[in-house]
């Protein structure tokens, strides 16, 4: 019993040794699975010739979808970025008068001896031609409307067809008894003011300017000293508008707006009773001229002669006409003018001396860089010699 049992044990031992020695074949399983974890190649076993090839530990690489372009939303779309242009600098816009106190201006005091101007036609000559025009009493309503004519001056340098160039404009007045031919000497004729001016401009003493000649007598009125104080009605409603828009003048329009922006490069100036009309323009008109010329003639705002016989008052209510205008000195310019025995002398000399004395509205110079109030006495007396002298050295004062 002993012997048998002890064989036994040996037997199982024997038994369990073989098993260590000899490999055992693995079971055959047909069916798939999973693949194992990738493993190293030399960790790999041989896989049995009778099975069916499993795949490889390397995965069997799956389409992969192309990726799909991102797209913005549709609901907010990005606008296209233009790049902003590189601004172009703002010029300021200049105001409607600049004083230019800088600048170097001829002096105001008379030449002595004026060039033979007069009496010679050897620089380029401009024309004289007709202006018509339609006015009527604005003083009244409906006042009855009638045909009025005028002359104008232009220069030789002056083209119909070029409308880049531009001109001032320079209105005058006659004097008692006279017409606008005392001044241009009538359509397609020619006078001793319009030969200075040739040459003025020829020589570049002046630049080309229009001329216009009006007169103060109507149909409606033989009432002189009525009809001058009151023609800054007519040269506001009938003659500015329509002389700048035919002609090429500075005046984009003539709205009062367009006339306010253009106001430097307007003159006003008479001789005489023309004088007497220059300063009710001077009076009326200041938002549309800044340049004025009274010639032998006083203000007579407060009565024919008031220059002399009230000058303090008259130099008042001029100095308060620029208040209610809203100009102040730097604004306006007056070049009066009158002969030495010039029979205006004694009513327009003692109107300037008190004007003298209000030096916030009026600034008597020598000079007009520094001020804006001058009067020319020229040797002669109340007539068209004197005048001319008074022109020759005014004129080249206005549109500076």
């Amino acid at each position: 019993m002993k012997k048998s049992l002890f064989f036994l044990l040996m037997a199982a031992a024997l038994t369990l040794a073989g098993c260590s020695s000899k490999p055992v074949e693995p079971a055959v399983d047909n069916t798939q699975h999973t693949p194992a974890p990738t493993a190293s190649l030399d960790e790999t076993e041989a896989p049995d010739a009778t099975a069916t090839p499993e795949p490889t530990n390397t995965p069997r690489p799956t389409k992969t979808p192309r990726p799909t372009p991102t797209k913005r939303p549709t609901s907010t779309p990005v606008p296209t970025v233009t790049p902003e242009p590189t601004p172009i600098p703002v010029t300021p816009t200049p105001p409607l008068f600049t004083y230019d106190r800088a600048r170097t201006y001829t002096n105001n005091a008379p030449s002595k001896n004026m060039p033979n101007y007069l009496y010679n036609n050897d620089a380029p000559q401009g024309s004289v031609i007709n202006f018509t025009y339609e006015t009527r009493n604005h003083k009244v309503d409906n006042g009855k409307v009638y045909q009025k004519s005028a002359l104008v001056y232009l220069p030789a340098s002056y083209d119909e067809n070029d409308t880049e160039t531009k001109y001032n404009v320079l209105y005058l007045m006659h004097g008692g008894g006279d017409s606008p031919k005392w001044f241009l000497g009538g359509e397609g004729l020619k006078s001793k003011f319009t030969r200075m001016l040739d040459h003025m401009i020829y020589t570049g003493e002046i630049e080309p300017m229009i001329v216009c000649a009006v007169s103060y007598y109507t149909e409606y009125s033989n009432d002189a000293t009525r009809n001058c104080l009151d023609f800054h009605y007519e040269l506001m409603n009938d003659v500015v508008p329509v002389l700048e828009t035919r002609f090429h003048t500075h005046a984009e329009d003539v709205t009062p707006a367009g006339l306010a922006a253009s106001r430097t490069h307007r003159a006003f100036g008479g001789f005489s009773m023309g004088g007497v009309t220059t300063w009710s323009v001077f009076e009326h008109c200041l938002n549309e001229f800044a340049y004025f010329m009274p010639m032998s003639g006083d203000c007579w705002a407060m009565g024919m002669t008031a220059g002399s016989s009230k000058a303090t008052q008259t130099a008042q209510h001029l100095a308060d006409k620029v208040a209610e205008s809203g100009k102040n000195a730097e604004e306006f310019f007056i070049y009066s003018g009158c002969g030495t025995s010039d029979s205006a002398n004694p009513n327009l000399t003692p109107q300037i001396n008190a004007m003298k004395l209000l030096t916030d509205t009026f600034q008597y110079c020598d000079n007009f860089a520094n001020g804006n109030l001058y009067q020319c006495i020229v040797p002669g007396g109340h007539d068209v010699n004197s005048v001319n002298q008074v022109l020759y050295n005014g004129v080249p004062k206005l549109f500076h």
